[in-house]
């Protein structure tokens, strides 16, 4: 496939994956190589030389706006902005930003532990990682940073020996480079760090609902227990023996609801939501058996009677 193609494919796509950047790596290698399939307009968007207006032009005649490109054309060509003033009005403000965060840094004195620093903790940036169209943006940077070290390397391989200027201008390309890179790399941090964070929850919640589904089971069978206890304590027609048992069928049911409640409070407490325990299938037995307990210890005074009754029958 002609780099060519390659090229047209890249710039009509609305998002940069972190695999499509490798890609983007090795169209940046062969970008400047004869009969590389490039078009004009391409060529002068690689080109970090290009006088400003031509590469304004080939920006505004062949890149959409949602184009990853374009973004980062002009988020590292400081002479467009004036030329795309709405586009790039979010870059001037991050430039703001890091000027104010940069004197901050030296207001610390080189101690970062001071209390005249003020920095975002590292809990603040897992709850607001950066979003995947600012990954996608930052990888397309970071294709736009190697293109315009493509053309210093090649620049500084065809000058003279003694040419510093050329030789300086690849170097400082390549420092960019590295720069975008960890710059990148911060942001994938940020997302894994978000997604250990989602995948911790995940575990505890699960566990949460694992143990209230085996509570409620556990709090039915022992009921159940107590409940045929008393039936078989009627049966004998022992007084005492029907007391105990209506007794302890008392103090498990007791046991029995205390346990499911503190592990439906355990289910909130890790950020199970009350609808979802609602609605799940662990969430609607343990409310039915909450509601079947409070039914019977509601009835517990008439069911008393009538076993008097019995027992005085027999």
């Amino acid at each position: 496939m002609r780099v060519g193609v390659c090229v047209r494919a890249y710039t009509r796509h609305t998002g940069l994956g972190f695999s499509q950047l490798w890609l983007c790596v090795w169209f940046v290698a062969l970008c400047t190589q004869p009969d590389n399939g490039l078009q004009r307009w391409q060529e002068q968007l690689l080109c970090p030389a290009t006088a400003r207006d031509v590469r304004a032009a080939a920006v505004r005649d062949h890149l959409p706006l949602d184009s990853p490109w374009r973004k980062a054309v002009l988020r590292h060509d400081a002479r467009l902005w004036e030329l795309f003033p709405a586009e790039c009005a979010a870059f001037r403000t991050d430039l703001q930003a890091h000027h104010g965060h940069t004197s901050d840094v030296e207001r610390c004195d080189g101690n970062p532990d001071s209390d005249s620093c003020t920095a975002t903790s590292v809990l603040d940036d897992i709850q607001q990682p950066l979003s995947t169209s600012q990954l996608q943006s930052l990888a397309a940077d970071v294709c736009t940073r190697l293109a315009v070290y493509t053309c210093a390397s090649s620049s500084a391989a065809a000058s003279i020996c003694t040419d510093v200027a050329a030789k300086d201008n690849a170097v400082q390309a390549l420092v960019r480079v590295r720069t975008m890179l960890q710059q990148f790399d911060d942001a994938a941090a940020k997302h894994e760090a978000a997604a250990r964070c989602a995948l911790e929850s995940a575990r505890t919640q699960h566990q949460a609902m694992h143990e209230l589904a085996l509570v409620v089971q556990q709090a039915a069978a022992d009921v159940e227990t107590t409940v045929m206890g008393v039936q078989s304590a009627v049966e004998s027609g022992s007084r005492d023996e029907v007391e105990s048992a209506v007794t302890k069928r008392g103090a498990v049911r007791s046991t029995a609801v205390d346990g499911v409640h503190t592990a439906s409070l355990k289910c909130a407490e890790c950020g199970i939501d009350a609808t979802f325990l609602e609605d799940c299938s662990t969430g609607r037995q343990a409310r039915a058996f909450l509601d079947q307990m409070e039914d019977d210890a509601d009835t517990d005074a008439t069911t008393a009677t009538l076993v008097q009754v019995v027992l005085h029958c027999v």
